[in-house]
């Protein structure tokens, strides 16, 4: 159910905000309910088994989620991953292979979700979230 806010924007969020409301043709509010829709994309209809882990990073401090940007994959999963799918391609996997694949291809799905929940809760609290280069050699350095 639509709740009402009144909210005070600094000049520097609402003047682009009109400006992209009027070419866009629509309200302010529309606009900004969009832009706040697709900063912090609802966990709803996710599994439990997906949504948990992700909401849980909410309690987490600025540190911590930093540690989960900089997670990856272990590579004997990536590896083994990569290895199935060669043979996917190939029409050879067996059922277990099969279902081996969808664990760890949700396995790492859910690395990648973590990582990306992590960014956006660190933007909303003003953190400066780093590129994917800079990600990169970070993660880099921490191994």
């Amino acid at each position: 159910m639509p709740q009402t806010i009144t909210l005070t924007l600094p000049d520097d969020v609402l003047k682009p905000a009109q400006h992209i409301a009027q070419a866009t043709q629509q309200s302010v509010e529309e606009l900004l309910v969009t832009a706040l829709q697709a900063a912090l994309p609802t966990l709803e209809g996710l599994p439990p088994d997906v949504a948990q882990p992700l909401v849980a990073l909410e309690s987490l401090d600025d540190q911590a989620l930093w540690r989960v940007m900089l997670e990856t994959v272990p590579l004997d999963q990536q590896h083994q991953l990569h290895g199935l799918l060669i043979r996917n391609r190939a029409g050879m996997l067996t059922d277990a292979e099969r279902e081996q694949v969808a664990i760890l291809q949700q396995q790492a799905d859910l690395v990648m979700l973590r990582k990306a929940r992590a960014a956006v809760l660190l933007r909303f609290r003003g953190k400066r979230v780093p590129t994917l280069a800079e990600l990169s050699q970070l993660a880099a350095m921490d191994k």
